[in-house]
């Protein structure tokens, strides 16, 4: 599969983006253009579940832009289990910064680092292909964590033991940016006293915004 290949029109994309603020750059717009032609090209991978080009442009790309507001002006960021790219690449895209996809399985990761390396956001935008337990027990992953000014995932399940890993090695005040729901949220199996909480209303559901409390 390659990028050239025939996809869906990217007018849905146009559609989805009309309205976001601050508005998207033209060099930036033409990226997001080319990323949604590419996973169109990918379709068949399974990388993404979206049913139709209008589904992949409202939840795919308008949804992830739309947590640009909540990040940090600066990265370095994380985003846990990257799958087909969302939120991360769509961020990356649009507002910079240097980024990190934890992503384990292997053709989304030859996805997302052919797509950074097609977009031209190589370097920048690095892909580790590890799962999240592996990756926060190493002297890699927490020297990168402690790093980081914000971590995104999105539709992710983190395992026993990952959230209270993932609270420990962050800076404080650092949030974890995590669109879901609220019953979601409640079986996550996030130990109380982890994080503070809060809520941001979303067009699907709410965005938990979590910072990790200080140690006692």
């Amino acid at each position: 599969m390659s990028d050239g290949e025939a996809t869906a029109p990217v007018g849905p994309l146009t559609e989805a983006l009309a309205g976001i603020e601050p508005p998207i750059p033209p060099e930036a717009h033409e990226k997001l253009a080319r990323l949604f032609e590419m996973l169109g090209a990918w379709k068949g991978a399974g990388i993404t579940g979206f049913r139709s080009p209008e589904d992949l442009a409202r939840y795919y790309f308008r949804e992830a832009l739309v947590l640009g507001r909540l990040l940090p002006e600066r990265g370095p960021f994380l985003d846990i289990g990257s799958g087909g790219g969302t939120p991360a690449l769509p961020l990356a895209i649009a507002g910079g910064g240097n980024w990190l996809l934890l992503e384990p399985r292997q053709v989304s990761a030859a996805f997302l680092e052919m797509a950074a390396d097609k977009l031209g956001m190589s370097p920048r935008v690095r892909v580790v292909r590890q799962r999240l337990k592996k990756f926060l027990r190493s002297e890699t992953g927490r020297t990168e964590l402690a790093r980081v000014s914000a971590v995104t995932m999105r539709a992710v399940k983190l395992q026993a033991g990952e959230w209270s890993l993932l609270a420990a090695g962050m800076s404080a005040g650092a949030p974890v940016i995590w669109p879901t729901s609220r019953p979601a949220r409640e079986r996550a199996g996030l130990e109380s006293g982890l994080f503070d909480e809060e809520f941001v209303p979303a067009d699907r559901g709410i965005v938990w915004v979590g910072r990790p409390r200080p140690a006692s």
